[in-house]
């Protein structure tokens, strides 16, 4: 075999443009490689202190595989896990649309009132969970921020006034 027929062999022909097949795959490499970097970047988790409590963090994923395992009774979990973590716990999570690279789990009492009432405009949903949710939630007290949540927040807040509790509430 021939120097020039090894050459041909390595090579691609686009009309009449030769091209070699390792630059080709190299050229794939790269795009491959920088594809995953843009993905990886987008949809990262937070980094969450240490500190923070909560299930197995594992890179990329964070805590979703631990989330999916025990899906059929996570509410059930969640109890478990604040009995084992404690008040507030929680991990990383992929940034993926509706779940902001992070979940936490708070059932404190004072660290609840001071979320949802005191300083809730630190605590913003965000543009990208309103788009999400809002054929499911519209714009109620559960996807707004804002003057808007204040005023869902004052119509709900009536209803549930401590007195109004007693008096329509039964212990059973």
């Amino acid at each position: 075999m021939s120097a020039s027929t090894k050459e041909l062999s390595l090579a691609l022909s686009f009309g009449e443009q030769m091209y070699p097949l390792n630059s080709i795959l190299n050229s794939v490499v790269v795009l491959v490689i920088a594809s995953l970097y843009i993905i990886y970047r987008k949809i990262r988790p937070h980094r969450i202190p240490a500190s923070l409590p909560g299930p197995r963090r594992y890179p990329i994923v964070g805590m979703m595989p631990y989330m999916v395992k025990h899906w059929e009774d996570w509410p059930g979990e969640t109890v478990r896990l604040t009995k084992k973590y404690g008040r507030t716990w929680g991990g990383p999570m992929p940034s993926l649309p509706g779940m902001g690279g992070a979940v936490f789990f708070v059932t404190d009492e004072a660290s609840t009132h001071h979320i949802l009432s005191k300083n809730f405009d630190n605590y913003e949903k965000g543009d990208a969970f309103r788009h999400l949710y809002e054929e499911l939630l519209g714009q109620g007290i559960f996807s707004s921020d804002g003057d808007l949540w204040r005023v869902h927040r004052k119509i709900i807040s009536n209803m549930f006034s401590r007195n109004l509790l007693r008096k329509t509430s039964k212990v059973v």
